[in-house]
Protein backbone atom coordinates (compact mmCIF):
# COMPACT_ATOMS: atom_id res chain seq x y z
CA UNK A 1 0.00 0.00 0.00
CA UNK A 2 1.24 3.51 -1.08
CA UNK A 3 1.43 5.84 1.98
CA UNK A 4 3.86 8.86 1.73
CA UNK A 5 3.93 10.93 4.85
CA UNK A 6 6.36 13.72 4.65
CA UNK A 7 7.36 15.61 8.31
CA UNK A 8 9.81 18.32 8.08
CA UNK A 9 10.34 19.19 12.04
CA UNK A 10 13.21 21.25 12.48
CA UNK A 11 12.88 21.99 16.57
CA UNK A 12 10.40 24.24 18.40
CA UNK A 13 11.71 27.63 17.80
CA UNK A 14 11.93 26.72 13.82
CA UNK A 15 8.12 25.07 14.27
CA UNK A 16 7.14 28.01 16.04
CA UNK A 17 8.44 30.64 13.82
CA UNK A 18 6.94 28.95 10.76
CA UNK A 19 3.44 28.73 12.12
CA UNK A 20 3.77 32.36 12.89
CA UNK A 21 4.86 33.55 9.07
CA UNK A 22 2.67 31.13 7.57
CA UNK A 23 -0.51 32.44 9.44
CA UNK A 24 1.12 35.76 7.96
CA UNK A 25 1.55 34.35 4.83
CA UNK A 26 -1.61 33.00 4.67
CA UNK A 27 -3.72 36.05 6.05
CA UNK A 28 -2.38 38.97 4.93
CA UNK A 29 0.08 38.09 1.29
CA UNK A 30 -1.71 35.60 -0.54
CA UNK A 31 -4.85 37.56 -0.38
CA UNK A 32 -2.86 40.55 -1.98
CA UNK A 33 -0.89 38.20 -4.45
CA UNK A 34 -2.57 38.93 -7.48
CA UNK A 35 -2.54 42.37 -7.00
CA UNK A 36 1.56 42.26 -6.55
CA UNK A 37 2.16 40.35 -9.22
CA UNK A 38 0.03 42.59 -11.75
CA UNK A 39 1.71 45.99 -10.34
CA UNK A 40 5.08 47.25 -10.78
CA UNK A 41 4.05 49.11 -7.05
CA UNK A 42 6.21 47.90 -4.21
CA UNK A 43 4.13 46.08 -1.44
CA UNK A 44 4.95 48.77 0.94
CA UNK A 45 2.06 47.68 3.71
CA UNK A 46 3.24 44.26 3.20
CA UNK A 47 7.18 45.06 4.01
CA UNK A 48 6.49 47.10 6.96
CA UNK A 49 4.15 44.32 8.51
CA UNK A 50 7.16 42.15 7.91
CA UNK A 51 9.45 44.52 9.77
CA UNK A 52 7.06 44.80 12.54
CA UNK A 53 7.29 41.28 12.59
CA UNK A 54 10.96 41.08 13.11
CA UNK A 55 11.50 38.82 9.72
CA UNK A 56 13.92 42.08 8.02
CA UNK A 57 16.12 41.03 10.81
CA UNK A 58 15.98 37.78 11.57
CA UNK A 59 20.08 37.21 11.37
CA UNK A 60 20.71 40.57 12.88
CA UNK A 61 22.07 40.22 16.18
CA UNK A 62 19.61 41.87 18.72
CA UNK A 63 22.37 44.76 19.18
CA UNK A 64 21.05 46.29 16.36
CA UNK A 65 17.35 45.72 16.63
CA UNK A 66 17.17 42.46 15.19
CA UNK A 67 15.91 38.63 16.61
CA UNK A 68 18.82 36.68 15.94
CA UNK A 69 17.67 33.33 15.12
CA UNK A 70 19.94 32.60 12.62
CA UNK A 71 20.08 31.26 8.45
CA UNK A 72 17.87 28.12 8.75
CA UNK A 73 14.83 30.28 10.28
CA UNK A 74 15.67 33.00 7.33
CA UNK A 75 15.26 29.91 5.73
CA UNK A 76 12.20 29.00 6.79
CA UNK A 77 10.52 32.14 6.78
CA UNK A 78 11.83 32.19 2.68
CA UNK A 79 9.68 29.20 2.23
CA UNK A 80 6.42 30.29 3.99
CA UNK A 81 6.11 33.40 2.22
CA UNK A 82 7.23 32.34 -1.12
CA UNK A 83 4.94 29.98 -1.06
CA UNK A 84 1.94 32.96 -0.42
CA UNK A 85 3.99 34.33 -3.18
CA UNK A 86 6.82 34.20 -4.98
CA UNK A 87 7.79 37.45 -5.68
CA UNK A 88 7.88 38.77 -2.45
CA UNK A 89 9.44 35.53 -0.83
CA UNK A 90 12.24 36.38 -3.66
CA UNK A 91 12.14 40.06 -2.39
CA UNK A 92 12.93 39.37 1.12
CA UNK A 93 15.00 36.58 0.77
CA UNK A 94 17.28 39.27 -1.36
CA UNK A 95 16.60 41.69 1.07
CA UNK A 96 17.87 39.02 4.55
CA UNK A 97 20.78 38.01 2.77
CA UNK A 98 22.61 39.15 -0.07
CA UNK A 99 22.50 42.43 1.08
CA UNK A 100 22.59 42.60 4.75
CA UNK A 101 25.45 40.04 4.71
CA UNK A 102 27.91 42.65 3.54
CA UNK A 103 27.21 45.15 6.22
CA UNK A 104 26.63 42.65 9.19
CA UNK A 105 29.86 40.77 8.46
CA UNK A 106 32.39 43.25 6.96
CA UNK A 107 30.91 46.98 7.54
CA UNK A 108 32.84 49.40 9.99
CA UNK A 109 31.40 50.83 13.34
CA UNK A 110 29.74 53.51 12.22
CA UNK A 111 28.66 51.73 9.36
CA UNK A 112 26.61 49.05 11.46
CA UNK A 113 25.36 51.52 14.34
CA UNK A 114 23.95 53.38 10.79
CA UNK A 115 22.36 50.76 8.50
CA UNK A 116 21.78 47.79 10.87
CA UNK A 117 18.71 48.94 12.71
CA UNK A 118 16.89 50.51 9.43
CA UNK A 119 17.69 47.12 7.63
CA UNK A 120 16.64 45.25 10.81
CA UNK A 121 12.63 47.02 10.68
CA UNK A 122 12.28 47.22 7.04
CA UNK A 123 13.41 51.53 6.72
CA UNK A 124 16.22 50.40 3.98
CA UNK A 125 15.66 48.48 1.51
CA UNK A 126 19.05 47.22 -0.24
CA UNK A 127 20.49 45.79 -3.34
CA UNK A 128 23.43 44.26 -4.63
CA UNK A 129 25.32 45.66 -8.15
CA UNK A 130 27.31 43.11 -8.72
CA UNK A 131 25.64 41.38 -12.31
CA UNK A 132 26.73 43.22 -15.47
CA UNK A 133 25.65 42.84 -19.43
CA UNK A 134 29.09 41.33 -19.80
CA UNK A 135 30.37 39.80 -17.25
CA UNK A 136 27.62 37.70 -15.71
CA UNK A 137 27.51 37.85 -11.99
CA UNK A 138 31.33 36.65 -12.36
CA UNK A 139 33.56 39.57 -10.26
CA UNK A 140 37.05 38.03 -11.85
CA UNK A 141 35.15 39.33 -15.63
CA UNK A 142 34.64 42.58 -17.08
CA UNK A 143 33.26 44.29 -13.91
CA UNK A 144 32.98 47.41 -14.10
CA UNK A 145 35.60 50.13 -13.48
CA UNK A 146 36.69 52.71 -10.83
CA UNK A 147 39.94 54.40 -10.42
CA UNK A 148 41.20 56.57 -7.73
CA UNK A 149 41.85 60.25 -8.66
CA UNK A 150 41.79 63.70 -6.86
CA UNK A 151 39.57 66.80 -7.18
CA UNK A 152 39.90 69.79 -5.10
CA UNK A 153 42.90 68.43 -3.27
CA UNK A 154 40.87 65.34 -1.84
CA UNK A 155 41.23 62.00 -3.08
CA UNK A 156 37.85 60.61 -4.82
CA UNK A 157 36.99 57.47 -6.72
CA UNK A 158 35.38 57.74 -9.93
CA UNK A 159 32.99 55.36 -11.19
CA UNK A 160 31.24 54.03 -14.10
CA UNK A 161 28.64 51.17 -13.81
CA UNK A 162 26.41 49.54 -15.63
CA UNK A 163 24.78 46.99 -14.22
CA UNK A 164 21.41 44.54 -14.62
CA UNK A 165 19.12 42.11 -13.20
CA UNK A 166 19.85 43.38 -9.88
CA UNK A 167 17.04 42.14 -7.60
CA UNK A 168 14.91 45.17 -5.34
CA UNK A 169 17.21 47.30 -7.32
CA UNK A 170 13.99 50.03 -8.73
CA UNK A 171 12.90 50.05 -4.93
CA UNK A 172 16.48 49.93 -3.01
CA UNK A 173 17.18 53.29 -1.08
CA UNK A 174 20.15 51.40 -0.16
CA UNK A 175 22.79 50.00 -2.48
CA UNK A 176 26.21 47.64 -2.29
CA UNK A 177 28.21 48.82 -5.71
CA UNK A 178 30.59 46.35 -6.93
CA UNK A 179 33.88 47.21 -8.97
CA UNK A 180 37.01 46.95 -9.74
CA UNK A 181 39.67 49.60 -8.58
CA UNK A 182 42.25 51.15 -10.20
CA UNK A 183 45.01 53.79 -8.76
CA UNK A 184 47.59 54.11 -11.78
CA UNK A 185 48.70 57.19 -9.95
CA UNK A 186 49.25 55.84 -6.48
CA UNK A 187 47.40 58.06 -4.77
CA UNK A 188 45.99 55.58 -2.56
CA UNK A 189 48.36 54.78 0.97
CA UNK A 190 50.01 50.95 0.14
CA UNK A 191 49.09 51.29 -3.36
CA UNK A 192 45.29 49.53 -2.83
CA UNK A 193 43.49 48.16 -5.54
CA UNK A 194 41.45 45.81 -6.58
CA UNK A 195 37.89 44.19 -6.08
CA UNK A 196 36.10 46.85 -3.48
CA UNK A 197 32.60 47.48 -2.63
CA UNK A 198 30.95 50.55 -1.74
CA UNK A 199 27.60 51.52 -0.18
CA UNK A 200 25.38 53.73 -1.11
CA UNK A 201 22.21 55.46 -0.66
CA UNK A 202 19.45 56.17 -3.15
CA UNK A 203 19.89 59.52 -4.70
CA UNK A 204 23.29 59.80 -4.82
CA UNK A 205 24.37 62.46 -7.60
CA UNK A 206 24.94 60.64 -10.73
CA UNK A 207 23.39 57.47 -9.64
CA UNK A 208 20.62 56.04 -11.52
CA UNK A 209 17.78 53.75 -10.83
CA UNK A 210 15.04 54.61 -12.87
CA UNK A 211 14.31 50.77 -15.06
CA UNK A 212 11.56 48.70 -13.51
CA UNK A 213 11.66 44.85 -15.00
CA UNK A 214 9.07 42.28 -14.38
CA UNK A 215 10.66 39.50 -15.15
CA UNK A 216 8.50 36.40 -16.41
CA UNK A 217 5.41 38.82 -15.04
CA UNK A 218 6.20 37.38 -11.71
CA UNK A 219 6.04 40.72 -10.08
CA UNK A 220 9.14 41.15 -8.13
CA UNK A 221 11.36 44.07 -8.63
CA UNK A 222 14.19 44.31 -10.78
CA UNK A 223 16.32 46.71 -12.76
CA UNK A 224 19.64 48.49 -13.52
CA UNK A 225 22.20 50.69 -11.79
CA UNK A 226 23.51 52.72 -14.10
CA UNK A 227 25.73 56.02 -13.80
CA UNK A 228 29.40 57.65 -13.36
CA UNK A 229 29.70 59.62 -10.26
CA UNK A 230 32.37 60.52 -7.82
CA UNK A 231 32.10 58.72 -4.13
CA UNK A 232 34.66 59.11 -1.05
CA UNK A 233 36.92 56.14 0.44
CA UNK A 234 34.80 56.22 3.36
CA UNK A 235 31.93 54.90 1.12
CA UNK A 236 33.11 51.89 0.98
CA UNK A 237 32.16 48.98 2.42
CA UNK A 238 34.09 48.57 5.65
CA UNK A 239 36.09 52.19 5.13
CA UNK A 240 39.28 53.08 3.41
CA UNK A 241 40.74 50.14 4.67
CA UNK A 242 39.03 47.79 3.42
CA UNK A 243 39.32 49.23 -0.53
CA UNK A 244 40.50 45.93 -2.44
CA UNK A 245 38.65 43.46 -0.25
CA UNK A 246 35.87 43.23 -2.39
CA UNK A 247 36.55 39.55 -3.58
CA UNK A 248 36.49 38.16 0.04
CA UNK A 249 33.17 40.16 0.61
CA UNK A 250 31.40 38.44 -2.48
CA UNK A 251 32.13 35.15 -1.53
CA UNK A 252 30.92 35.76 1.82
CA UNK A 253 27.83 37.25 0.46
CA UNK A 254 27.24 34.95 -2.03
CA UNK A 255 27.74 31.90 -0.33
CA UNK A 256 25.10 32.60 2.06
CA UNK A 257 22.90 33.99 -0.61
CA UNK A 258 23.64 30.90 -3.01
CA UNK A 259 22.72 28.59 0.28
CA UNK A 260 19.38 30.37 1.35
CA UNK A 261 17.19 32.37 -0.85
CA UNK A 262 16.96 29.85 -4.14
CA UNK A 263 17.30 26.79 -1.95
CA UNK A 264 14.64 27.89 -0.06
CA UNK A 265 12.02 29.14 -3.12
CA UNK A 266 12.67 25.42 -4.43
CA UNK A 267 11.93 23.83 -1.20
CA UNK A 268 8.95 26.14 -1.00
CA UNK A 269 7.79 24.99 -4.65
CA UNK A 270 8.55 21.28 -3.85
CA UNK A 271 6.42 20.93 -0.95
CA UNK A 272 3.61 22.71 -2.20
CA UNK A 273 3.80 20.42 -5.51
CA UNK A 274 4.62 17.56 -3.33
CA UNK A 275 2.07 17.64 -1.07
CA UNK A 276 -0.67 18.58 -3.46
CA UNK A 277 0.07 15.54 -5.62
CA UNK A 278 0.09 13.18 -2.82
CA UNK A 279 -3.73 14.46 -1.75
CA UNK A 280 -4.56 14.04 -5.04
CA UNK A 281 -3.33 11.23 -6.12
CA UNK A 282 -5.42 9.30 -2.77
CA UNK A 283 -8.51 10.68 -3.63
CA UNK A 284 -8.74 10.74 -7.53
CA UNK A 285 -9.66 7.60 -9.32
CA UNK A 286 -9.15 5.86 -12.93
CA UNK A 287 -10.23 2.78 -14.00
CA UNK A 288 -11.89 2.32 -10.93
CA UNK A 289 -8.87 2.80 -8.38
CA UNK A 290 -7.49 5.59 -6.58
CA UNK A 291 -4.33 6.85 -8.67
CA UNK A 292 -1.79 6.11 -5.52
CA UNK A 293 -2.12 2.49 -6.43
CA UNK A 294 -0.82 2.90 -9.75
CA UNK A 295 3.05 1.54 -10.09
CA UNK A 296 3.41 4.30 -12.59
CA UNK A 297 2.09 7.00 -10.57
CA UNK A 298 4.09 5.96 -7.30
CA UNK A 299 7.39 5.94 -9.52
CA UNK A 300 6.97 9.61 -10.03
CA UNK A 301 5.81 10.77 -7.20
CA UNK A 302 8.19 8.62 -4.88
CA UNK A 303 11.05 10.35 -7.02
CA UNK A 304 8.99 13.91 -5.36
CA UNK A 305 8.81 12.95 -2.31
CA UNK A 306 12.95 11.72 -2.77
CA UNK A 307 14.09 15.44 -4.03
CA UNK A 308 11.92 17.47 -1.75
CA UNK A 309 13.47 15.58 1.18
CA UNK A 310 17.03 16.02 -0.20
CA UNK A 311 16.23 19.71 -0.65
CA UNK A 312 15.12 19.65 2.56
CA UNK A 313 18.09 18.05 4.25
CA UNK A 314 20.94 20.26 2.05
CA UNK A 315 18.93 23.21 3.52
CA UNK A 316 19.60 22.59 6.95
CA UNK A 317 22.78 21.38 6.34
CA UNK A 318 24.10 24.18 4.47
CA UNK A 319 22.18 26.99 6.99
CA UNK A 320 24.01 25.16 9.94
CA UNK A 321 27.28 25.48 8.57
CA UNK A 322 26.53 29.35 7.76
CA UNK A 323 25.12 30.04 10.92
CA UNK A 324 28.46 28.03 12.74
CA UNK A 325 30.11 31.50 10.74
CA UNK A 326 31.57 29.76 8.20
CA UNK A 327 31.32 30.75 4.54
CA UNK A 328 31.25 27.57 2.22
CA UNK A 329 31.37 29.17 -1.60
CA UNK A 330 31.86 26.04 -2.96
CA UNK A 331 28.89 24.76 -1.47
CA UNK A 332 26.60 26.94 -1.20
CA UNK A 333 27.20 27.07 -5.50
CA UNK A 334 26.47 23.47 -5.60
CA UNK A 335 23.36 24.04 -3.58
CA UNK A 336 22.33 26.66 -5.83
CA UNK A 337 22.59 24.27 -8.59
CA UNK A 338 21.10 21.03 -7.38
CA UNK A 339 18.31 22.50 -5.77
CA UNK A 340 16.66 24.73 -8.53
CA UNK A 341 17.38 21.31 -10.93
CA UNK A 342 15.87 19.00 -8.40
CA UNK A 343 13.14 21.81 -7.73
CA UNK A 344 12.30 21.73 -11.14
CA UNK A 345 12.15 18.25 -11.72
CA UNK A 346 9.60 18.32 -9.12
CA UNK A 347 7.29 20.76 -10.98
CA UNK A 348 7.73 18.84 -13.58
CA UNK A 349 6.06 15.56 -12.26
CA UNK A 350 3.61 17.37 -10.72
CA UNK A 351 2.49 19.05 -13.74
CA UNK A 352 2.96 15.87 -15.78
CA UNK A 353 0.72 13.82 -13.68
CA UNK A 354 -1.84 16.26 -13.44
CA UNK A 355 -2.47 17.35 -16.87
CA UNK A 356 -1.94 13.60 -17.97
CA UNK A 357 -4.90 12.67 -16.07
CA UNK A 358 -6.97 15.80 -16.55
CA UNK A 359 -6.43 14.55 -20.50
CA UNK A 360 -7.44 11.70 -19.78
CA UNK A 361 -10.98 12.38 -18.43
CA UNK A 362 -11.40 14.37 -20.97
CA UNK A 363 -10.31 12.26 -23.58
CA UNK A 364 -12.98 9.44 -21.26
CA UNK A 365 -15.53 12.14 -21.97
Amino acid sequence: MFNATMDFGLGEDIDALRETVRKFALEEIAPKSAEVDRSNDFPMELWEMMGNLGLHGITISEEFGGVDMGYLAHCVAVEEISRANAAIGMSYGAHSNLCINQIYRWGNEQQKNKYLPGLSNGHYIPCFGLTGPTNGSDATGSIDEGEVVEVDGKIKIKIKVNKRYITLAPVANLMGIAFNLKDPKNLLENNKSGVTLALLERNHEGLIQDTYHNPLNAGFPNGTIKGEFLIEPEEVIGGSECIGEGWKMLMDCLSAGRGISLPATANASSKVSTFGILNYIKVREQFKMPLSEMEAIQEKVNKMVLDTWIIQSSIELTNTILDAGNSPAVLSAIMKQQTTERGREVLNHACLLYTSDAADEEDSV
